[in-house]
C-alpha cells in the first residue's frame, strides 16, 4: 500500500476515534467513550492507590480537576496526531510562505498546531485543493473540540457543586446516624423530618443522574466529610434502618416518605456502579445504640437481629464510602465539622 494513502487512512482513523469519545462524552447523558472510560478507571485506581499508600486524603482532592485537565489534553494530542498523519499524505501540500519549500515533518505539526487553534500564524500555507480544504475543516474541528471540553468542563463542575450541597443538607440532620435518630425521634419533628427527607431525595435523584451523564464525578473528592455525598447518605441510610427495622416492635417508623429516601438512595448506589450482586465487601458492625439509649429512644435489644436482613444493602453502602476514601469510623464519628480525618479505607 502507499505510504501516503498509509498516512491518509491512520489519520483519519486517529480523528474519527477521538472525535467519537468525544461528542459521547460531552454531547449524551449516556456516560462516555472509550478513551474517557480508559482514563477515568485509571485515575480511579490511581486515586485508590495513592489512598493505600499515603494513608490520608489531601493528594486525593486534585484527582477529579487533574483528570479533566489530562483528558482535554489527551484529546487535543490525539487530535493533534490525526491532522498531522492526514497532512503527512500531501509532501507538498504545506509550504514555507516566504520561500515556497515544503515542509518537513516537524513543520507541519507546528502548521497543524496553529490550525487547530485557529490562531493563523501565517508562516506556512496550505498548496493544492484538497490541503486547502483539510486546512478549513481541522480549524473548524479545532474550534469544536476547545468549545465541547468548556461545554462538557462547565457542568461538570457545577455537578461537584450540587454534589456538595445535598451532602452538607444531609449532614444538617446529624454527624452520624444516631444523631440522625434522636433529631427525627423528638417530638414535633416528624413532620419537619420527613419534609426534609422529600427534598432531600429530589436532589439525591439529580446527583444519580448527573453521575450517569458525569461518570467522571466520582474523581472528585470532598476534603471534609460533611461534603462528600456518599458518606453523608451511608449515615442517613442507617438512621432511616434504625427507625424502620432497628426500634422496639410499637415504635418503628413505617413512613412511606422514608421507604421512598432509601429507594433513592438505592438508585444512587446503582448509578455509582455498586449493583448488590457485583459487590461483596465485608458487612460493617450496626450501629451503636448506647447514646440512644441513654435518651429514651426505644431501641430495640437485639438490634443484630433487626439488621440480619439488611446486610447486603448495608455491605454496598460500605463499598460506597470505601470509594469515597473514607472508613466506617468516619460513619459512626460524624466528623462533619474542621477538616477530614486522616484515616483512610483499608485496601
Amino acid at each position: 500500500m502507499d505510504q501516503d494513502l498509509v498516512y491518509l487512512i491512520s489519520g483519519a482513523t486517529v480523528i474519527t476515534v477521538v472525535m467519537l469519545d468525544v461528542l459521547c462524552t460531552t454531547l449524551t447523558t449516556q456516560g462516555s467513550g472509550p478513551i474517557t472510560q480508559v482514563v477515568t478507571a485509571g485515575a480511579g485506581a490511581v486515586s485508590q492507590l495513592m489512598l493505600r499508600v499515603t494513608g490520608t486524603r489531601e493528594m486525593l482532592i486534585t484527582v477529579g480537576p487533574g483528570t479533566m485537565v489530562l483528558l482535554g489534553t489527551l484529546w487535543l494530542l490525539f487530535l493533534w496526531l490525526g491532522w498531522w498523519l492526514v497532512f503527512s499524505a500531501f509532501p507538498s501540500g504545506i509550504l514555507h510562505a516566504q520561500s515556497g519549500m515544503a515542509a518537513d515533518l516537524a513543520d507541519r505539526a507546528y502548521f497543524i498546531g496553529f490550525t487547530l487553534s485557529t490562531l493563523g500564524v501565517g508562516d506556512f500555507k496550505p498548496s493544492g485543493e484538497v490541503p486547502k480544504l483539510l486546512t478549513v475543516v481541522a480549524a473548524f474541528n479545532g474550534l469544536v473540540l476547545v468549545t465541547l471540553i468548556i461545554t462538557y468542563a462547565l457542568p461538570l463542575v457545577q455537578a461537584v457543586i450540587v454534589r456538595r450541597t445535598v451532602a452538607f443538607r444531609v449532614s444538617l440532620l446529624g454527624a452520624n446516624p444516631q444523631e440522625v435518630v434522636h433529631t427525627a425521634w423528638q417530638t414535633g419533628n416528624r413532620r419537619s423530618f420527613e419534609d426534609e427527607l422529600d427534598a432531600i431525595s429530589g436532589h439525591v435523584i439529580e446527583c444519580a443522574e448527573q453521575r450517569l451523564a458525569y461518570p467522571m464525578l466520582d474523581l472528585f473528592y470532598g476534603k471534609q466529610a460533611c461534603f462528600s455525598l456518599g458518606l453523608q447518605l451511608t449515615i442517613l441510610d442507617e438512621a432511616l434502618s434504625v427507625l424502620r427495622s432497628g426500634l422496639q416492635a410499637d415504635y418503628r417508623w413505617y413512613s412511606l416518605k422514608i421507604s421512598k429516601t432509601q429507594a433513592v438512595i438505592t438508585h444512587y448506589l446503582r448509578r455509582v456502579g455498586l449493583p448488590m450482586e457485583d459487590q461483596n465487601p465485608p458487612t460493617p458492625p450496626v450501629p451503636s445504640t448506647c447514646h440512644l439509649k441513654r435518651l429514651a429512644v426505644p431501641v430495640a435489644d437485639n438490634l443484630e437481629a433487626s439488621f440480619q436482613t439488611l446486610a447486603r444493602r448495608r455491605a454496598r453502602l460500605h463499598a460506597l464510602v470505601r470509594k469515597e476514601g473514607w472508613d466506617w469510623d468516619s460513619v459512626e464519628s460524624g466528623e462533619c465539622e474542621g477538616e477530614d480525618s486522616p484515616s483512610a479505607a483499608p485496601p
